[in-house]
């Protein structure tokens, strides 16, 4: 792989990796400031909870996906820069 491809898919992948993290944090502070649930069915509270969830799964994959397309040895050239195209357009 070549440097500038390891620079774009790195680039690529810390802006995707920041725009998670970025929506982490904000449902993580809209749980901490969320008044005290009325019932244990407040439907909304629970979506919360089961969004965060969703996206710290989210998160774990993305991460397991950069880590496969930096440090694949099978990979072909013409594979990778799919892949780095694909992560570059959902960024977009």
């Amino acid at each position: 792989m070549t440097g500038a491809a390891t620079h774009q898919i790195t680039a690529t992948c810390e802006a995707i990796a920041r725009a998670l993290e970025t929506r982490k944090l904000r449902l993580c502070a809209e749980i901490d400031h969320y008044p005290a649930p009325v019932a244990p069915r407040d439907a909304h509270f629970n979506r919360l909870i089961e969004e965060r969830a969703e996206l710290l799964a989210e998160l774990g994959r993305f991460m397991a996906l950069r880590a496969f397309v930096l440090d694949s040895r099978s990979l072909d050239a013409e594979s990778r820069q799919q892949l780095i195209a694909a992560l570059h357009d959902a960024n977009t």
